[in-house]
């Protein structure tokens, strides 16, 4: 496998199409093919769905596509010490981030750049999380601010005192299905006793899985669902949905694009959704330079914003 079919990957998850991902990588839209095809037959499975358009990934697509990203920040790393070029420092210039598995992907590109471009270029770590291993991290002064979802019926048990939060945004978590030949759910809620459908779940304690188990706990009706897969990445559900194996729960911010191109659609009524919070977590008792600018810089942000609007 070279490094080359990765980034070619990654381009065409990006685009979805052949030809605008080949002109990306500045390609003839049959070489670019090939590469494709040889990174497909060198993992023995099919990343695309040719059959469509635009094209789109496939269940092991889906999955791949983190790996792959994975891979290749591990590549560019050991690049980068190869060729002697020291990685950021733990220094005060440094602004330490754990954030939640799905908002790495959703929130935290557009909140990187945001910040950027209003305090100057921002040196940022980011470690991908979950909740308790973000909570952990901050207790214990392994980050700066950790980013997390939050919901009123399953808090986080920090004191606020000594680690207050800003809430950043507001989102839903909704159900969702693959369309049929008519643009309907091809999973609808309820379900049926007879014929429960298949749920894409989360694994047991990732914290949108709890989300899920309250909303299930509170139904409001009778459902029938059968669980029949299970991953503690959103993007790796939001995979098997797009494919057709089910209903399952995303937050709104990760199928932003699938909704509007109706890959995915709802497939339940406003009371299968609920809304969660984005926070942005502190600890007053371990703190730096950057962390404080960059602290009260979306603080004064927040105040405004919550001023305009009243």
């Amino acid at each position: 496998m070279e490094a080359k079919w990765l980034e070619d990957f990654l381009s065409l998850a990006d685009t979805r199409s052949f030809s605008l991902a080949a002109r990306t990588r500045h390609l003839t839209q049959s070489a670019f093919s090939r590469r494709i095809s040889a990174l497909e037959s060198w993992l023995g499975a099919k990343l695309i769905d040719r059959s469509v358009s635009p094209v789109r990934l496939t269940s092991t697509g889906w999955m791949f596509r983190s790996l792959a990203a994975d891979i290749l920040r591990s590549i560019y790393a050991a690049r980068t010490l190869a060729n002697g070029h020291e990685p950021l420092a733990n220094d005060d210039a440094v602004v330490r981030f754990a954030v939640a598995h799905t908002l790495v992907f959703t929130f935290i590109p557009n909140c990187l750049k945001q910040l950027s471009l209003e305090l100057g270029q921002l040196k940022a770590k980011v470690l991908a999380v979950n909740v308790p291993e973000g909570i952990q991290e901050l207790v214990d002064g392994g980050c700066d601010l950790l980013i997390a979802y939050h919901h009123p019926q399953l808090p986080i048990l920090l004191d606020p005192n000594h680690f207050p939060f800003l809430t950043l945004s507001v989102e839903r978590i909704l159900p969702v299905s693959a369309p049929d030949e008519h643009g309907k759910p091809i999973y609808m809620l309820p379900g049926r006793t007879n014929e429960p459908l298949p749920f894409m779940a989360y694994s047991s304690g990732a914290f949108l899985g709890n989300v899920v188990e309250m909303l299930l706990m509170d139904a409001t009706e009778p459902y029938s669902l059968r669980r029949t897969f299970e991953t503690h990445m959103s993007e790796a559900l939001k995979g098997m949905v797009v494919a057709g194996n089910g209903v399952g729960w995303l937050p709104e911010s990760c199928i932003s694009r699938e909704l509007a191109d109706g890959s995915i659609v709802q497939a339940g009524s406003g009371t299968w959704i609920t809304e969660l919070e984005v926070r942005l977590y502190r600890c007053l008792d371990k703190s730096s330079a950057a962390t404080d600018k960059l602290w009260n810089h979306i603080s004064l942000q927040r105040h405004r914003n919550l001023g305009q609007a009243a």
